[in-house]
């Protein structure tokens, strides 16, 4: 959206940033090498958030982030909802915009994940949630009608960013998470979980698996989001998370009737 990198685009992975006097590595320990902003989706690199939020920038980074409805109440009709927090990004030393790049350092809900994972799968523009579609009272109906928020991103960058999420399911962490047939755009998400005890995070082996993601890509009806806590047998969403959506998401173009947009492959 600001014209800093297309799909294409390239840096150097060595692996590890050193920042602010602390080290942020890839999730799997290692150095890529040349990588497109492709493959920093398809390989959940770490290095490659860091290096993009660089480009963008710190305050158009906060500015995006609060865009796409992050630390603030969605207002959807539901009780207790909590509006997460991106304080840190308000916090000096770029150590902050870094771990927030990839999901570190702040906090969001489901909710908030999904809408705005549905903002790109509406063309850019953010959608306020809500719960009850239609209220019938003394044979009257009063049905709810849908209300844009704001535009986030253009529809031609929703539309490359779907592309390249596409890219993730067909080639990499998101495998699991496809539907024969179709075309799926969605990201894993393997969280630390805080300890809530004080600063840190409980052990590595204890984990938030999540996918968010939608279908069918080049006109989605439905936008979804998989979030299982504490997984006992694996670590990471493509193997906990990833394979539930895809489940889900099958049954949906079922119920949906929506018809399969490429051959199914041999066996499935």
């Amino acid at each position: 959206e600001a014209g800093k990198i297309t799909p294409q685009t390239t840096y150097v992975d060595k692996g590890v940033e050193e920042i602010d006097d602390f080290k942020i590595r890839n999730s799997d320990k290692k150095a890529h090498g040349t990588q497109s902003m492709l493959d920093v989706l398809e390989k959940s690199l770490n290095t490659g958030t860091i290096f993009v939020q660089r480009l963008v920038g710190r305050e158009n980074f906060r500015e995006y982030i609060k865009r796409f409805g992050f630390g603030e109440k969605t207002g959807v009709e539901l009780p207790a909802e909590t509006k997460g927090t991106i304080a840190s990004l308000d916090r000096k030393g770029q150590i902050f915009a870094a771990t927030a790049s990839f999901g570190q350092g702040i906090t969001t809900t489901p909710l908030q994940l999904v809408s705005a994972y549905a903002a790109l799968a509406n063309n850019g523009t953010l959608m306020k949630p809500y719960i009850v579609q239609e209220v019938i009272r003394n044979g009257e109906s009063t049905k709810t009608k849908p209300q844009p928020i704001r535009e986030v991103v253009s529809a031609r960058t929703a539309r490359l960013v779907t592309g390249m999420m596409v890219n993730v399911v067909e080639n990499g962490h998101g495998k699991r998470a496809g539907v024969p047939g179709y075309y799926v755009a969605g990201k894993t998400g393997t969280a630390q979980i805080p300890n809530p005890k004080g600063g840190g995070y409980l052990p590595s082996d204890q984990t938030i698996g999540s996918f968010a993601g939608y279908a069918p890509a080049d006109h989605p009806k439905f936008a979804m989001i998989v979030k299982i806590e504490r997984p006992r047998t694996v670590q990471y969403a493509e193997s906990s998370a990833a394979p539930v959506f895809g489940e889900i998401a099958q049954f949906l173009m079922s119920y949906f009737h929506i018809q399969p947009e490429r051959p199914l492959q041999k066996g499935s």
